[in-house]
């Protein structure tokens, strides 16, 4: 499917929802989505296009969020969002929260990674050095581990009491 496509076919719609958890219905009224947001009609979606999505505004992880979803195609539009469907694995949405938090892809979350979040969140109404005592302590109250860093299984493990295919689900 390149870029000016106006129309998905029957088929790209039947091999996108087996390769995701989304309906066909779903999958036509997220490509309706694409295309508004693909101002420039490049077939992909750019970080300026998503700065101008009023509710991903006014989130202050936006930047993060941006990151993962610029350049995206629409298979891969669709992919990322499909860790939000009800269908997906509480695994897929765990992995996917851990992805936000390890904001330099290296596999584990550190005091950096959760610095740079808690930047995001807080802009400059914190200096840096205070950041990372409250990084620190956060990692440190896990109880998980004493080296300021969190794996991704440390991460499951942490997260295995919380509700997050609730707070993970989008109804399409």
């Amino acid at each position: 499917m390149g870029a000016n496509t106006s129309a998905l076919l029957s088929e790209e719609i039947e091999e996108i929802a087996k390769e995701s958890h989304l309906t066909s219905k779903e999958i036509k009224r997220l490509y309706k989505r694409f295309q508004k947001l693909d101002r420039n009609s490049s077939g992909t979606i750019e970080s300026e296009e998503l700065y101008m999505i009023p509710e991903l505004a006014m989130n202050p992880l936006v930047p993060r969020i941006v990151s993962l979803f610029d350049g995206v195609n629409f298979r891969q539009f669709v992919s990322l969002l499909s860790i939000f469907s009800a269908a997906a694995s509480k695994e897929e949405k765990i992995d996917f929260a851990f992805r936000i938090y390890d904001v330099d892809n290296d596999g584990i979350i550190s005091v950096n990674d959760l610095v740079d979040l808690l930047q995001m969140m807080v802009g400059n109404n914190l200096d840096k050095s205070t950041l990372e005592e409250i990084a620190k302590a956060t990692i440190k109250a896990s109880d998980i581990n004493q080296d300021d860093k969190v794996s991704k299984d440390e991460f499951a493990a942490l997260i295995e009491k919380t509700d997050i295919e609730q707070s993970m689900t989008i109804h399409f």
